[in-house]
């Protein structure tokens, strides 16, 4: 299981890093499961469109991540497919993904509402 402070990897302003790639792939992903994670109440859970990212028998795995926000508000991701896919992620609900997507923004320079 990955264990994740979301602070470790983003800048002293709380932004996503731009280099190196791979860095920056990993933390999107962490960054999903708080958007997905972050919104929901204490043992709420719900399915994600984050991929399963296991091989198991060395084929991809077809299942789509779970999130759950635990008792001491960590958000748990989970596999239930292969049920090897897991991360619990500690320290986020100062991050700028904490309530989930943004707002609707209007394209056409109108009020939304």
């Amino acid at each position: 299981m990955l264990v994740v402070d979301p602070h470790h990897w983003l800048d002293s302003s709380g932004h996503l890093p731009d280099q190196p790639a791979r860095l920056r792939r990993q933390i999107l992903r962490v960054v999903r499961f708080i958007e997905y994670g972050g919104p929901l109440a204490v043992l709420e859970g719900r399915e994600t469109l984050i991929e399963c990212k296991k091989r198991p028998q060395g084929k991809p795995c077809p299942g789509l991540m779970w999130v759950v926000k635990t008792t001491d508000q960590a958000i748990h991701g989970f596999c239930m497919i292969c049920k090897c896919d897991e991360l619990m992620i500690h320290n986020w609900a100062d991050t700028e993904w904490a309530e989930g997507p943004m707002e609707p923004v209007s394209m056409t320079g109108k009020p939304l509402h």
